[in-house]
């Protein structure tokens, strides 16, 4: 897997508002080939998405952040015109249960990894949306199913 990502490359955006978490996702993605830029919140995350230079192959958008949520920052994205609406943003969070899967997924988001963060989940996460050949019409799914 770590391969396909050092092959491959790409921008991603890595919001988090955890220091610690921020850094950690942003050196687990460097290492492996992405060019990452990082956001403290949501409304940061709208900003870098709406006046960044070449648009981001991925965001990495933490949920539960003060101000602008994950959740709100997504339905802005979504809520943009042109290509850079369409961008996968992948749920990094620690909140796993069903409603939580459920409130990203009707938010506007991709996929859902939980935290911890595992290079190995987040990196199959971004290959599945990454990767020509998703099927026809499909527009999201979760690395852990919710029960």
């Amino acid at each position: 897997m770590t391969s396909w990502a050092l092959a491959r490359g790409g921008r991603l955006l890595v919001v988090d508002d955890s220091p610690t978490n921020r850094l950690l996702t942003a050196a687990l993605m460097r290492k492996v080939g992405f060019t990452v830029d990082t956001a403290d919140g949501g409304a940061e995350a709208i900003a870098s998405v709406t006046l960044a230079e070449t648009p981001y192959d991925a965001v990495l958008m933490d949920v539960a952040m003060p101000e602008v949520d994950g959740i709100a920052a997504t339905l802005a994205i979504r809520a943009m015109t042109g290509p850079r609406a369409m961008v996968p943003i992948i749920a990094v969070t620690a909140h796993g249960f069903a409603e939580d899967r459920d409130r990203c997924v009707f938010a506007g988001m991709n996929d859902y990894v939980p935290k911890p963060v595992r290079r190995l989940e987040l990196l199959v996460a971004l290959k599945r949306w990454l990767e020509p050949g998703m099927p026809e019409g499909e527009t999201v799914r979760r690395t852990n199913p919710a029960p």
